[in-house]
């Protein structure tokens, strides 16, 4: 195959546009630029990994918010929040004492 010149001449105008790299002035210049440019990479990579985790315990907070009002009642208060926490212990403590919590009243024969 016979040699393109055309290619040849876009190849030389292409690395003749390239910098002088021996020059310590123009070196240290690029390499300045570079560690800039990875500077702004790394602190967007960070950034958006904190937007990600400020997404994620938003998105828990909120299923928590929706959990706790299905659970009963309004759940902004820190009394109710208290209360039914207090109630959770209470139950955990009878219902490993062997009491039937739900069927206090029935006789106990009967079962």
């Amino acid at each position: 195959m016979p040699v393109n010149h055309q290619i040849v001449y876009h190849l030389q105008d292409a690395l003749n546009l390239l910098p002088d790299l021996s020059d310590p002035i123009s070196t240290q210049s690029f390499a300045s630029s570079t560690n800039d440019q990875l500077l702004v990479v790394y602190i967007s990579s960070l950034l958006r990994a904190v937007i990600a985790l400020h997404a994620l315990v938003d998105n828990k907070a909120t299923i928590g918010r929706a959990e706790l009002e299905e659970g009963g009642g309004s759940g902004d208060d820190k009394a109710s929040k208290a209360d039914a926490q207090k109630q959770l212990e209470k139950g955990g403590k009878e219902a490993g004492s062997g009491k039937d919590v739900n069927n206090s009243n029935e006789d106990p024969q009967a079962q």
